[in-house]
């Protein structure tokens, strides 16, 4: 390694400052670091999707992470020391790990905080067997790097990332979508729910592993420099840079200073009583030596006001005082964790709590999802299915299928218990009734949907007998009604 051509200056830092480095450092050498990360996690992130869901893709990358790390840390290890490096070249520097380290820190060390710090060992280093357990009990010998603190600091990033674009997309959403219709999008789970979310964590861990990665290679560089001393040996190479036209000249003048005669002196006799006696005179005198008094407490005395001063009843009455307090303390905590225990059993969660609330309310107000913008919640008729047929006669089409359906959504709501939001679409509304009703009855709501959204939508013909489809609705009410007491 050539010290001289270092990024930065090499000396002795404190874990706090090789941090602050690391964060400059990461600003330097950002763009080529996230594209080297984010080409080698997306690919993994859309072909595990497409095969074993988008959750179990995001906990593969996850998991795969120490691997996606290696990349960066050889771009790094070459562009700190100013030589030449490119993306391709560094995504090839997978392929180098050997199968035992790869396995050993998708296993054992998966959740070490300190795999930024020991990767350089095996990677740049190429130990392994005693050399690399020496070596690595050698970087932890006498100074912890606070790898845990900079693993927690750079996963609160990721948190405060993640938070940030999703508040940014709900807010940059329609109007006609609430924040609490997204909310209760993750019960239904509809897939681009699922694909955006999941590739928020993608782009977020993609943003934050060169600062991770940066830190734990600057704390393993930093703590190089204080077991080989790299910055003596660099000021030596300085200074040998600088005497080198200097040397010559000094020789000269050395030798010319051996050379000048020097004048012969003789010792003078010491006399040792004399310079006794000085000494003590001046030890004697008050202004000659500062003098300090220091006091030191008596132990035993203090021991005795102690046993006097415990039988007042002063102190007795405030000490049972402060012990009461301090009962009544992990009393009240006790009582507030069992009140939370409480509270979690009775409603079993947010989203469930709302749904019940949701489903209990069913009789007083129906959820219509906001598809229907023919049909204003103060303008719907009493009677839909009247309403359905009039609109059929006067020939509007589009709010004849528009009564059905809110009809027949009502129905299921209050039939099927079907939970419906404001913010659901045609698919999502059919899917979650196809969840509920038998297969029997499906081909109705499909064949509803399907004229739906050909007039809607499409704003094309639908091809329906209105006659047969009121009594195929009406037939579903009637089996329906008959179940209980058949």
């Amino acid at each position: 390694m050539e010290l001289n051509r270092l990024d930065f200056n090499p000396r002795s830092r404190s874990s706090y400052e090789v941090f602050d480095l690391a964060i400059l450092l990461t600003k330097k050498n950002f763009v080529a670091l996230f594209s080297i990360y984010f080409t080698l996690v997306f690919p993994f992130f859309f072909i595990f999707g497409l095969l074993l869901g988008w959750s179990w893709s995001v906990f593969i990358v996850w998991w795969l992470k120490p691997l996606f790390e290696r990349p960066l840390l050889d771009y790094l290890s070459k562009v700190i020391f100013n030589q030449r490096a490119s993306i391709r070249s560094s995504i090839k520097a997978i392929f180098k790990l050997s199968l035992v380290n790869a396995l050993t820190h998708l296993t054992f060390l998966r959740l070490s905080p300190n795999r930024a710090l020991l990767a350089p060992v095996e990677q740049l280093e190429n130990l392994s067997g005693e050399r690399k357990k020496a070596r690595k009990m050698l970087l932890f010998s006498s100074n912890k790097p606070k790898q845990t603190l900079w693993m927690l600091f750079c996963v609160h990033l990721e948190l405060i990332l993640m938070t940030g674009i999703t508040g940014l997309v709900i807010a940059l959403t329609p109007d006609s979508f609430s924040l609490e219709d997204q909310l209760y999008q993750f019960q239904s789970d509809p897939t681009w729910v699922s694909i955006s979310f999941n590739f928020i964590y993608i782009i977020s861990i993609s943003l934050i592993a060169p600062l991770f990665v940066t830190g734990g290679f600057l704390a393993y560089l930093h703590r190089r420099i204080e077991l080989e001393g790299w910055d003596l040996e660099l000021k030596f190479k300085n200074m040998r840079s600088r005497l080198t036209n200097i040397l010559p000249v000094l020789c000269l003048l050395i030798s010319a200073l051996f050379i000048t005669a020097t004048p012969k002196t003789y010792a003078q006799a010491i006399d040792k009583e004399t310079i006794k006696d000085e000494v003590t005179s001046l030890y004697a005198e008050k202004d000659v030596i500062e003098k300090k008094t220091t006091w030191f407490p008596d132990f035993e005395e203090l021991k005795e006001n102690d046993e006097d001063n415990s039988t007042s009843p002063f102190l007795v009455f405030f000490s049972w005082i402060g012990l009461g307090l301090g009962y009544f303390a992990w009393f009240l905590v006790g009582g507030l964790a069992l009140l939370l225990v409480y509270y979690a059993y009775k409603h079993k969660g947010f989203f469930k709590n709302r749904e019940s609330t949701e489903k209990i309310n069913k009789g007083v107000k129906h959820v219509i999802p906001t598809l229907f913008t023919d049909i204003k919640q103060a303008d719907t008729p009493s009677d839909l299915m009247l309403a359905a047929k009039q609109a059929y006669e006067e020939g509007n089409i589009r709010l004849t299928l528009a009564y059905l359906l809110q009809f027949s959504l009502i129905w299921l709501q209050e039939k099927h218990n079907i939970v419906l939001h404001h913010s659901m679409t045609e698919k999502e509304c059919l899917k979650a009734i196809n969840k509920q009703i038998p297969v029997s009855q499906q081909v109705v709501f499909e064949r509803l949907f399907k004229c739906w959204v050909r007039v809607a939508w499409a704003h094309q013909d639908a091809e329906f007998d209105f006659d047969e489809l009121v009594d195929a609705i009406n037939s579903l009410q009637s089996k329906d009604a008959q179940e209980p007491t058949s």
